[in-house]
């Protein structure tokens, strides 16, 4: 597939990318799988932290501080991820590539054997850690919801994960 350069420090580091599972708002999550420069495939995830915090393997030490810190940044009204990574035994991967594969090309039921393969896969991470950005409307979005406001609409803003960035946002707005 495709080969990613990166770096890391000085130096430049080539990534394989094997797969990529893509986000979903039922998931809640998205995940590629990589060959790292030392030949070991890694499955990094990125997804809702109330998604992801379920698919850790137990006993995760840094949990309860970033937790503290999603609530934090919740409290900021930005909008929080956490990120996850696992190593995948070679032998699994190959069977688990072929199901893949075959899920991608179903021309029906695709959106269903696509999960049943991201929750195969998808499990056991251990925690990277978070990460949080502010999720800013668009120009004149605020001038906008005022006017339809002002004509009689009621307007709802429904979003984040957590009950404390939406109200922030809702507040923005």
């Amino acid at each position: 597939m495709k080969v990613k350069m990166t770096r890391e420090g000085n130096n430049e580091v080539k990534y394989e990318l094997l797969a990529k599972i893509e986000f979903d708002s039922a998931r809640k999550r998205m995940s590629v799988i990589v060959r790292t420069p030392d030949n070991r495939i890694m499955l990094v995830c990125k997804g809702a932290d109330s998604i992801i915090e379920g698919r850790l393997r137990p006993g995760q030490q840094s949990l309860a501080a970033t937790k503290n810190y999603l609530d934090e940044f919740a409290k900021e009204g930005l909008r929080t991820l956490l990120v996850a990574y696992k190593y995948v035994d070679e032998d699994f991967f190959t069977v688990w590539s072929r199901k893949y594969q075959e899920a991608l090309k179903k021309l029906t039921g695709k959106e269903k054997a696509i999960d049943k393969c991201a929750e195969e896969i998808e499990k056991d991470f251990e925690l990277i850690g978070s990460t949080a950005i502010e999720d800013c409307l668009q120009d004149e979005v605020g001038k906008t919801i005022f006017d339809i406001k002002s004509v009689g609409i009621k307007v709802w803003v429904l979003t984040g994960d957590k009950v404390e960035t939406a109200m922030n946002i809702g507040m923005s707005c």
